[in-house]
């Protein structure tokens, strides 16, 4: 299976890797302020939508310019694994979204933001309503 991802999602992705440090004996503590793992800390969300359960894992931020931010997530819904970004600006609106798959097909482009939609706009949209009025602020503190 091959998985393609953006450029920045490689520099991301190896720049977790070389600060990645995991010791066997160390104990992770779960509570609601994320786990210390790998020395990034991750914070876990849950919802359902259209009646399935979505987890959203957060793993680390980067600033793109004075005025946006990206957030890395990988998210589990509908039997498939997204890997990717949301966007919000300075003052913590959401911008963009993508989360493409990293379990399908080379040639198909599932991305998770199609899947919501084809199911059903309202579906995208209370996806998008979930990450500015739960996620976000969380993140933020």
């Amino acid at each position: 299976m091959k998985i393609i991802i953006t450029e920045s999602q490689y520099r991301q992705y190896k720049t977790l890797l070389e600060q990645s440090v995991y010791d066997e004996e160390e104990e992770y503590s779960n509570d609601d302020y994320g786990n210390e793992r790998y020395g990034v800390k991750v914070k876990e969300f849950e919802t359902e939508i259209a009646g399935m359960p979505l987890k959203l894992t957060y793993s680390h931020t980067n600033q793109i310019s004075e005025n946006e931010f990206e957030y890395y997530c990988v998210i589990t819904f509908y039997g498939d694994e997204f890997f990717g970004v949301y966007v919000i600006d300075k003052r913590g609106y959401l911008t963009d979204v993508d989360f493409p798959s990293v379990i399908s097909e080379v040639d198909e482009d599932v991305r998770l933001q199609n899947v919501l939609k084809e199911m059903g706009s309202k579906y995208y949209y209370e996806f998008e309503h979930w990450l500015d009025s739960e996620v976000i602020p969380q993140i933020q503190d």
